[in-house]
């Protein structure tokens, strides 16, 4: 007997009648797409085929894009052991069409790889050769067909098939939590001890599944103990807003990870710096597995709607703009909260198709195909020190320039009207190109470290200064204890003081005889809030000096 568990609304009557009709065999392949960011319209299988229906895309707020121009598409696929079916999505992929000639119409699917993975966690592409795309440019786009096939049998019963590697509303839950516990991250003045800013209002989607209230979260990152009089630079970060843009997500995730972690160079920005975080734009829409809308308003791009006053009914005041409310007004009161700062950066973390009209000379391929940041068409934002740090550590980004204001309603524009963002950026990770979670992340890191490499990091440091700050100090200790007992090919920052590679007790000799000393070139370096005792130094340096004789024993004796 056929099993169907779709979990959707679907035109039930003629998918059945043709679901019925397939093989015994066949009718064990079943689909279900009822779980967190799945989305699927309906589907059908006929022999080796399943045919998929996407849900409308609603790609632009001024361009709807109904009738099932599909764009995000997140399923389960059961019954495929031993098997390799063909998928196929009939009808024009969400965006096609509308800034390109004919001849380019389409192309952002057949550079296009889908993912699939078995376990929800560890993700591959389908094979880019095994791809087709039909009907390319013909001007009609009911008649285009996508296709993609594994090449090969799948080797489990269930898999997991995507347009792009999904990231769940769970994943930033469980991620924001993690950040809330680190010693290095509090709530924002917004929200409560969780750091929940509010809920996003529960609904119905358009495809008739009930979305409960979730959860919006924010934090703040920094080291408390720095916090003073002094103002720190301020950086604030956002993602989500557009539901399906999940590379944008792990990018963000790749910098939050950063800035959290023992590396001394993020332990040097937090000294100087606070991050304030947003994860949860648009959790709703993120849950509901929609586009680029919000579950309260699905059939528009939220984005041109950031604007706190009422002048108009899509305002994000308006009773069905909650959500977007909530992150936009959290943003204003936690700004508030650290009166005297300047926001130095605000960053929006997005992803996009193809753009082709984007050129530049480190592309990928044909002009333009690789990530890019949108960036206001001015000297100030140009010249950025974070931007040139940035284009430096991750020479495949593009510039891209915008006019973008502070009148505009879009979030970069409200960061600039309304946060007093000294810059604004928007950042696209591109689809298409089949890259790992880890490129992602490591990209979020050179965020993170373009803000250290403007801010922080001081040209000639002291041998001693391994943070690089202008200043040899407690955290430069901290630095060579990280990196004690590495035996070759150590970084400066690490801990190698005299440059052989090595980060031993010959680096704390030397860190020792510059405790105290400060860059004569650098008017950048703060006294940290306390010193540390030579006792405690001679404590520290006897324990790590043990602690590595151990390990070097218990190596000698495996």
């Amino acid at each position: 007997m056929l099993r169907f568990r779709l979990g959707l609304h679907c035109a039930a009557c003629a998918l059945v009648s043709s679901l019925l009709s397939t093989s015994a065999a066949v009718a064990q392949i079943t689909i279900d797409a009822n779980f967190d960011s799945g989305s699927l319209k309906s589907y059908s299988v006929t022999r080796a085929a399943i045919n998929l229906v996407g849900r409308d895309s609603y790609a632009f707020g001024q361009h709807p894009l109904g009738g099932d121009h599909w764009r995000w598409m997140y399923f389960k696929a059961t019954g495929v052991l031993n098997t390799n079916p063909t998928f196929s999505v009939a009808g024009e992929f969400g965006g096609d069409n509308t800034d390109y000639p004919p001849t380019l119409a389409n192309h952002e699917l057949a550079d296009h790889e889908m993912v699939y993975s078995y376990d929800g966690v560890n993700w591959e592409f389908f094979p880019h050769a095994n791809n087709t795309l039909q009907n390319i440019g013909d001007g009609n786009s009911s008649n285009d067909l996508f296709t993609f096939n594994l090449g090969s049998n799948f080797t489990q019963n269930d898999v997991y098939v995507a347009y792009a590697i999904p990231y769940t509303y769970a994943r930033s839950t469980a991620h924001a939590q993690k950040v809330i516990a680190s010693p290095w991250a509090t709530p924002t003045a917004s929200g409560n001890a969780n750091g929940v800013i509010g809920q996003s209002p529960a609904g119905v989607d358009d495809i008739g599944r009930s979305i409960p209230a979730l959860d919006l979260y924010a934090y703040r990152i920094t080291n408390p103990a720095t916090d003073s009089a002094t103002p720190k630079h301020r950086v604030m970060i956002a993602t989500g807003q557009h539901a399906s843009e999940t590379l944008g997500i792990y990018t963000y995730e790749g910098l939050v990870d950063w800035l959290i972690s023992d590396d001394p160079r993020a332990a040097a920005l937090r000294d100087k710096t606070e991050i304030l975080g947003y994860p949860t734009l648009n959790a709703s829409g993120r849950y509901a597995g929609l586009n680029r809308s919000m579950l309260q308003w699905q059939n528009t791009d939220s984005n041109g709607y950031w604007y706190p006053n009422a002048v108009s009914s899509n305002d994000y005041v308006s009773p069905q703009r909650t959500e977007q409310m909530i992150n936009g007004e959290a943003m204003r009161a936690d700004k508030a909260a650290t009166p005297g700062a300047v926001t130095d950066l605000f960053l929006d973390f997005h992803s996009s198709v193809p753009d082709y009209n984007i050129a530049g000379p480190n592309g990928e391929g044909g002009g333009g195909r690789d990530d890019w940041g949108y960036i206001t068409n001015n000297a100030a934002s140009l010249n950025n020190p974070w931007w040139l740090a940035l284009k430096e550590l991750q020479p495949n980004l593009l510039e891209e320039t915008s006019g973008t204001t502070a009148s505009s309603k879009t979030l970069t524009g409200f960061a600039l009207g309304f946060l007093n963002a000294q810059m604004s950026v928007t950042l696209e990770n591109q689809f298409g190109i089949s890259r790992p979670i880890s490129f992602y992340q490591d990209y979020g890191k050179n965020v993170g470290l373009a803000m250290y490499e403007a801010w922080i990091r001081v040209d000639n440091p002291l041998a001693a200064d391994f943070d690089e700050d202008g200043d040899v100090d407690a955290g430069d200790l901290a630095a060579w204890k990280l990196g004690f007992g590495t035996l070759s090919n150590a970084e400066h920052y690490q801990g190698d003081a005299n440059n052989d590679g090595v980060v031993d007790g010959a680096d704390l000799l030397v860190w020792q005889r510059e405790f105290g000393e400060t860059n004569p070139n650098s008017a950048a370096a703060v006294p940290e809030p306390a010193t540390i005792g030579f006792a405690t130094i001679s404590l520290i340096c006897v324990h790590s000096l043990q602690r590595s004789s151990r390990r070097r024993a218990a190596n000698r004796r495996k």
